[in-house]
């Protein structure tokens, strides 16, 4: 009996340390469960912060981020393109200046003071500038301007003129085809970029006493605004 009894008791402390055994291996269990549990809560809390919806898409904070800023780029851009094409409409709504005439008859006087060339042919005229009857052209408004004038003459002969801004001298042009061997007409071209201010005069005077021939319809004067002045 003494021995069965060994047995018995051994056998129920077998049972008692197995259930020890695995209480304690639950609890374990149980811990590492809810340790897990808590850092899915919390990882999911600090996704939830992390992220945001965009067009329906729920992205990363930084991708949010970076989608923000882009778009803040875009709009800016196009704040920048929007400004420049109002200044393109400033600058295409403002009145264009030039003008483009020729001769329609020869001038072949000799005359020894200086006088007016009068091209009477208009074949432009924007701002209304120049007058045919007169041969002046009046700077409708202040600007930098360009004036450039043809002038032709036929063998043996010649013709000298000058840009004349407000009755003084500003350029001359010198024709000459006088030379012996001179046997087809001869083109002379000058060109002048200045500075004019509204109500300024222009013209082609003709200058020297030897001015003795310009051809018709060759000859020509042209002149055109180039853009605002600096206000510096």
């Amino acid at each position: 009996m003494q021995q069965q009894d060994i047995v018995i008791t051994l056998s129920v402390c077998a049972v008692i340390m197995t259930t020890v055994f695995f209480e304690h291996r639950m609890q374990q269990v149980e811990e590492t469960c809810a340790r897990a549990q808590s850092y899915n809560n919390n990882g999911s809390q600090k996704a939830g912060k992390s992220e945001e919806m965009i067009g329906g898409e729920r992205v990363d904070a930084e991708d949010a981020d970076e989608r923000s800023e882009r778009t803040e780029t875009t709009m800016r851009r196009h704040k920048s393109n929007d400004l420049m094409e109002d200044e393109l409409s400033q600058l295409s709504a403002r009145k264009a200046v030039a003008f483009s005439v020729t001769i329609g008859h020869s001038l072949t006087d000799n005359e020894t003071v200086s006088e007016i060339v009068i091209y009477d042919i208009v074949e432009i005229n924007i701002g209304e500038g120049y007058d045919p009857t007169t041969g002046i052209f009046r700077v409708p408004e202040s600007g930098a301007y360009a004036f450039q004038w043809t002038s032709v003459t036929i063998p043996g002969k010649w013709f000298e003129t000058e840009l004349n801004i407000n009755g003084h001298q500003n350029r001359l042009n010198s024709c000459n085809n006088k030379g012996e061997t001179a046997s087809s007409n001869l083109s002379c071209t000058s060109m002048v970029i200045t500075e004019a201010k509204e109500g300024d005069i222009v013209w082609i005077a003709k200058f020297g006493q030897d001015g003795d021939y310009l051809m018709e319809m060759y000859s020509s004067f042209s002149g055109w605004k180039i853009g605002e002045l600096s206000k510096e």
